[in-house]
């Protein structure tokens, strides 16, 4: 009889080691904003469910909370402003933070366990980023030669590298003058990725008062349907900015009578 209790924990061990978790990989998000990150699993008897916040370029994670199906959840100190774990039955779960703020990118990890006191077993995470994207204007030099001027989109810290960059002038889009990096780049250190594109404008037209925008469109999975495939979803920032417009000089001749 001695031997019995072990082979159920051997068993359940050998069950929870085939869950199937699914967790989407990544989601953009602005500052200010609400995010609801989903978590499922096909485990029925994982009764409690985790979640963990790793920060980029820590080794480490952080409890945010747990909670059982039934019952309230218990969210850990640091948490409790913002974050907020809701169970949608013994498989299912949402981790929601409200008014997002830089320091909440992180990748955010999904776990569950039979009890509180057994082996977790985790998501792939979840890759929250803050939608960041700069329009760097022209440089002084640009100005003084009065020839060209040039302006520069840039998309930073996103993942995966699936983005879209566009250029509009006076909400007409705009496709002359425009260079974009050939691919973007890695941040080993981050693993997320960055893009620039630039465009040059003839000096006489930059003067003309028009507004300029930079539209970045990120694309990421988000959930899986019942065929097994991710639905994709997009974001889209806007960044602008409105050119001087410089009156015209007159000259005047005057002679001498």
């Amino acid at each position: 009889a001695a031997w019995w209790p072990i082979f159920i924990n051997i068993t359940l061990l050998n069950q929870t080691h085939c869950a199937k978790f699914e967790q989407s990989p990544s989601l953009f998000e602005e500052e200010n904003e609400i995010v609801t990150i989903k978590c499922s699993h096909n485990d029925s008897s994982l009764l409690v469910m985790l979640w963990y916040q790793q920060k980029s370029g820590s080794t480490t994670m952080s409890l945010i909370g747990f909670g059982y199906a039934t019952g309230n959840p218990t969210i850990e100190e640091g948490f409790k402003e913002r974050f907020e774990l809701k169970r949608n039955g013994t498989e299912k779960g949402d981790l929601i933070i409200s008014k997002l703020v830089s320091s909440d990118s992180a990748v955010y990890y999904c776990a569950s366990q039979c009890e509180n006191y057994e082996p977790a077993y985790f998501g792939g995470g979840t890759k929250l980023t803050e939608l960041k994207v700069k329009l760097l204007n022209h440089s002084s030099e640009e100005e003084c030669t009065e020839k060209r001027v040039t302006l520069v989109c840039l998309a930073e810290d996103f993942y995966p590298d699936h983005i879209d960059l566009a250029w509009y002038i006076d909400d007409k889009e705009e496709s002359t003058g425009v260079a974009k990096d050939d691919s973007a780049k890695l941040n080993t250190d981050s693993n997320t990725y960055s893009i620039s594109s630039r465009l040059s404008i003839p000096f006489k037209k930059w003067n003309q008062g028009n507004t300029y925008k930079c539209k970045v469109t990120f694309h990421y999975p988000k959930e899986k349907s019942n065929d097994g495939k991710w639905t994709t979803e997009s974001s889209t920032r806007w960044e602008s900015l409105t050119a001087p417009k410089r009156k015209s000089l007159h000259f005047f001749t005057f002679h001498r009578w």
